[in-house]
């Protein structure tokens, strides 16, 4: 995110006039852990900085490591619930989130993040995770099943056509449950889900993908045979990364490896770890079958009912 001079005049005063240097620092320590103005700045302990000088110093140091909305988080924790029993005002910060929303954020209390706007454009990292790191996700790959039949089956501008609805509806149901697609190649592509219940959310999705999915074959599809798709979902630490050609690791394998060998066409499957997580009224939905290395995995698919 880029500071501008408001946001930066703002920031200095909020926490020069609010708080002694001591609570910056640990405020700072929320994030930065061992974080130490005295010896970052080089300025003497001896003496002890003034209020506006260590103000700045932490916005030019948790603006150049990409922190500075994390700090702000943290501002408005403590400013809600209090720093080890101590109440915190801090005047200036409804002006400092307004800043942030004015650029295309908006606060969620519930996840205690700044996110990006529903009406600005989404990033891969919900405008808050940054590059490198790692973080705990809920995977859903999907693939389209038989695209190289099609396309010799049917002109390619109207198997085009088909394949981008599909696609656009699988990005709605995604975005619809705060998950972002992390990259789409060809006939597949991987959507990510980090915030809370973040298993039952990507789970909740690829269930929708199968039902809406089954609807459009049914009702308005474009070519004269449906278009089907494997879903799996698995969830596990991986490292982010803004270039989707670049990401990879074990979680996303075992995502791929899923779909690809252990579902059928218009079926999701979950892994072990994602089961647990579905509770009484989602997990019997699901059948267990063989899975990788002598695991058992879990289907769902729709089936028309026996009489």
């Amino acid at each position: 995110m880029k500071v501008n001079s408001r946001v930066a005049s703002l920031f200095v005063s909020a926490l020069s006039q609010s708080m002694p240097v001591e609570l910056m620092q640990k405020v700072a320590r929320m994030i930065i852990p061992n974080y130490d103005i005295y010896e970052r700045s080089g300025f003497p302990s001896a003496i002890g900085m003034p209020r506006a000088d260590a103000a700045r110093h932490i916005l030019k140091d948790f603006s150049r490591e990409g922190y500075l909305v994390k700090f702000v988080e943290s501002l408005i924790e403590v400013t809600t619930h209090g720093f080890m029993s101590r109440e915190v005002r801090i005047p200036l910060l409804p002006r400092i989130i307004a800043e942030l929303e004015g650029q295309g954020y908006r606060y969620s209390a519930a996840k205690g993040i700044f996110v990006e706007a529903g009406e600005h454009e989404r990033t891969m990292g919900w405008g808050t995770l940054r590059e490198g790191h790692t973080y705990e996700f809920a995977l859903l790959r999907v693939d389209v099943v038989g695209n190289s039949e099609m396309l010799r089956r049917y002109p390619q501008s109207q198997v085009a056509d088909a394949y981008a609805r599909v696609r656009g509806m699988i990005t709605r149901q995604v975005e619809k449950r705060d998950g972002r697609i992390w990259g789409w190649e060809g006939d597949g592509g991987l959507a990510a889900f980090y915030f809370l219940d973040k298993t039952i959310q990507a789970t909740l999705c690829g269930l929708e993908i199968v039902h809406e999915l089954f609807v459009y074959n049914l009702l308005g599809r474009a070519l004269p045979e449906p278009v089907r798709v494997r879903l799996a979902v698995h969830a596990g630490p991986c490292r982010f990364l803004m270039s989707a050609t670049e990401s990879a690791g074990d979680v996303i394998r075992r995502a791929e490896l899923l779909e690809s060998r252990y579902t059928h066409p218009g079926s999701l499957t979950v892994s072990p770890g994602v089961y647990t997580d579905l509770g009484s009224k989602l997990a019997p939905l699901f059948s267990p079958v063989p899975g990788p290395d002598n695991s058992t995995v879990y289907r769902y698919a729709l089936e028309w009912e026996k009489k």
